[in-house]
């Protein structure tokens, strides 16, 4: 099998059967929700996101040559939350992927529909629609299911492309989330926690459970005149994820943790939303074999959603 140095997304890991270095990739995380008003009922709309990686793998007293690579993974997603009553709420997310590595030793491209998740959360507390309290705030509790519907067998020259640069994990996979808001006056803060449950696809591999977690402090400012808000925010996030299996071998050099530090901007005119955030690394323990060192860039999200 080729020797190549693959990107990693949610977390960087290093697998032994294919060589190269693989990972959770993007169509594999659970999915991260962010800060969401409750002024409307009801919203559709489109998130994108890419992120960059750079690895190099050393083969120190070898005469082979070093190792590069330089991977992107871009996501669109199309997503939307629907009241079914004041309680109970409805997300579903559909994700299409366009990943590409750029190596030394390998080049490939994976994209089309990734792997469709839909998730119901029930409404604890909400006081957002109080107008005589300065104090306001939500508490939601959820769980999900994420489908196989993303191609997890692509090859590239008639080799199996590792599990993290695949579109989907051919697997049936479980979401659980909880997600806290609260504001007095214009400041405020969002935390979220989310565990996602993995199982075994038909080639008996399974991605270690992951979780993440996320407090960002935020500031609501709105210019009534106008019609306009703006929600500047900013805060830290961390994921991990637990060892992966293949059959009943637990694999080596995989899961770990990273931090990043987060910040964006969200923009409210009239019935649309628009907002980015960026997350930057600042602290990575990634289980890796001497000799590999990779790299995380940032992370960039996007998103235009219509509230109705």
């Amino acid at each position: 099998m080729k020797k190549s140095i693959l990107a990693l997304l949610f977390l960087l890991i290093l697998s032994d059967h294919t060589r190269a270095c693989d990972a959770c990739g993007c169509s594999l995380g659970a999915n991260y929700f962010g800060i969401l008003p409750q002024f409307n009922k009801n919203f559709i709309g489109v998130r994108y996101s890419q992120s960059h990686f750079n690895a190099h793998m050393h083969h120190e007293g070898s005469s082979l040559p070093d190792e590069y690579s330089t991977d992107t993974y871009t996501r669109a997603e199309l997503w939307g939350r629907f009241y079914l009553s004041p309680k109970i709420q409805l997300f579903a997310f559909v994700p299409y992927h366009y990943n590409t590595m750029e190596g030394n030793e390998q080049d490939a491209v994976v994209s089309g529909l990734g792997d469709i998740t839909a998730s119901a959360q029930w409404l604890v507390i909400n006081t957002g629609e109080d107008a005589l309290s300065k104090f306001k705030h939500t508490l939601r509790l959820g769980a999900g299911i994420k489908l196989p519907t993303g191609k997890f067998d692509e090859e590239d020259g008639g080799i199996l492309l590792t599990p993290n640069f695949q579109r989907g994990t051919g697997s049936v996979d479980f979401i659980t989330n909880g997600l806290y808001t609260a504001r007095l006056g214009k400041v405020g803060v969002n935390t979220e926690v989310g565990y996602k449950i993995n199982t075994a696809n038909s080639d008996d591999y399974r991605f270690g459970n992951q979780f993440n977690s996320a407090v960002s402090f935020f500031y609501w400012q709105n210019f009534k005149k106008a019609k306009v808000s703006l929600l500047p925010n900013a805060g830290v996030y961390f994921e991990q994820a637990n060892k992966h299996t293949d059959g009943e071998i637990q694999k080596p050099n995989t899961g770990g943790y990273a931090t990043f530090f987060s910040y964006g901007l969200e923009t409210y005119v009239g019935p649309f939303a628009i907002g980015f955030n960026i997350k930057t690394p600042i602290q990575q323990k990634l289980n890796t074999e001497t000799g590999v060192d990779l790299q995380a860039g940032d992370r960039i999200n996007m998103h235009l959603t219509l509230n109705f």
